[in-house]
């Protein structure tokens, strides 16, 4: 029942993208297109073994055109994340730090909705704690970890300088000894454009009244 919901969600998605497609953007047609530097948070709420955390991320990089995004960036849970328990017992807590490099294509914009493909590989370690039912320290260690997030975003002017931006996506944990590391991720967030701003002031202030 699940599988035909997602299915006929998917089929629901390309009949709108074909009736629209005047407004899907062409990669190579975006990459002769002007650079630009770009810089921000990268934070996005995720599950973790019953655990609602959130991966906070730093980015920075450069966009193609105003639609292709290649970012590198830096990500992590400051705080002890999940809580696994093997059959003796033993409670294992987690905190994942990793670098990363990603893109992001603005692959369709109508009007003020915009549709974004994410795709994002890291490299980094597992720094976890073992305790067992007393709650007293047994073992710890790093494992390394090599997460692959990928999914589909979107945006909305709200302003020509403010998105509201969300979107959603699943991550993949490499090796197999950190699958257990895998989930969902969300997003939702506003997207500020310091150029469009000032722009905007500057054209107010010429703009007579």
């Amino acid at each position: 029942m699940i599988n035909l919901k997602v299915k006929s969600a998917f089929i629901a998605l390309l009949i709108l993208l074909k009736g629209y497609s005047q407004n899907i953007t062409k990669p190579f047609e975006t990459l002769k297109k002007e650079r630009g530097i770009l810089y921000g948070l990268d934070n996005r709420g995720t599950h973790i073994f019953q655990h609602h955390t959130v991966i906070y991320g730093l980015y920075s990089g450069i966009s193609l055109g105003k639609k292709i995004r290649f970012k590198i960036g830096i990500n992590g849970t400051p705080f002890e994340i999940g809580k696994f328990v093997d059959e003796n017992g033993i409670i294992k807590k987690n905190r994942l730090f990793f670098a990363s490099v990603g893109e992001e294509f603005d692959f369709y914009q109508y009007k003020k909705f915009g549709m974004t493909t994410y795709l994002q590989a890291g490299i980094g370690n597992n720094f976890y704690r073992q305790l067992n039912q007393n709650g007293t320290e047994v073992n710890k260690g790093k494992q390394l970890i090599i997460p692959i997030e990928t999914g589909l975003h979107f945006s909305y002017d709200l302003l020509t300088f403010i998105k509201l931006k969300t979107g959603f996506g699943w991550r993949f944990v490499a090796p197999n000894n950190s699958r257990e590391l895998s989930g969902y991720y969300v997003k939702l967030g506003l997207s500020f454009n310091h150029k469009k701003f000032n722009q905007t002031r500057s054209d107010n202030k010429t703009t007579p009244r």
